[in-house]
């Protein structure tokens, strides 16, 4: 039973993403930037940011407009970390027996042990994919939970060092502190084709 209450926590995830947008609740945000009370609401934000669907780069870029490069850098890894426990836990323990959810695990599995635990969550956190889906790949693939903690931090690091630096520079916050340099995204795919090349190479030598 738990493990089909999990497959439908990751339907929800996915229905929320497609549903909830970041700047429906832009006002809100930029109360909470100004309150006494921010690391309490950062908190809460970073809790229910998966079921949001929310960039991680958001609060990244939130965290360094309000603490700047120096502290912020080490605060949004702490809460990248942490805000993609849920969806991991929710890959975890969703069914391997169903249509869908069997075929989602066969392939995390499949990826992850051609890859490697460390290596496929990096590449996959370099690549511009959403976070969630990576995540619960990882819980579906059975990476533990070390390697998804230090993959995630790895694979992270760029596009939150990114944000915060876009969000400590502006003098009022907006949203265009979400949108991080084309640079970042061509850097990134390069470094998750060349981390997963020898993975292919692997692969297609063992097909001939």
């Amino acid at each position: 039973m738990k493990r089909y209450a999990a497959g439908v926590a990751v339907a929800a995830l996915l229905v929320a993403a497609a549903l909830a947008r970041p700047d429906r609740a832009f006002g809100a945000l930029r109360v909470a930037l100004a309150s006494p009370w921010f690391p309490v609401v950062l908190v809460g934000l970073y809790a229910v940011r998966p079921l949001l669907g929310w960039p991680i780069s958001l609060l990244s870029a939130l965290v360094g407009f309000r603490y700047g490069l120096l502290v912020g850098v080490p605060v949004a890894l702490a809460g990248a970390v942490a805000t993609s426990l849920l969806p991991y836990a929710a890959g975890r323990y969703a069914p391997a027996d169903g249509r869908l959810f069997g075929r989602f695990s066969d392939g995390s599995e499949r990826y992850f042990d051609a890859a490697g635990p460390l290596r496929g969550l990096v590449a996959a956190r370099l690549a511009p994919t959403h976070p969630e889906p990576v995540s619960a790949a990882a819980g579906a693939g059975g990476v533990p939970l070390r390697a998804f903690a230090a993959g995630t931090l790895l694979g992270e690091l760029p596009w939150v060092v990114g944000a915060v630096a876009v969000g400590s520079g502006l003098d009022a916050f907006t949203m265009a502190a979400t949108d991080l340099d084309t640079v970042y995204v061509v850097g990134g795919l390069v470094v998750a084709g060349a981390l997963l090349a020898p993975v292919a190479h692997r692969a297609l030598r063992a097909r001939r």
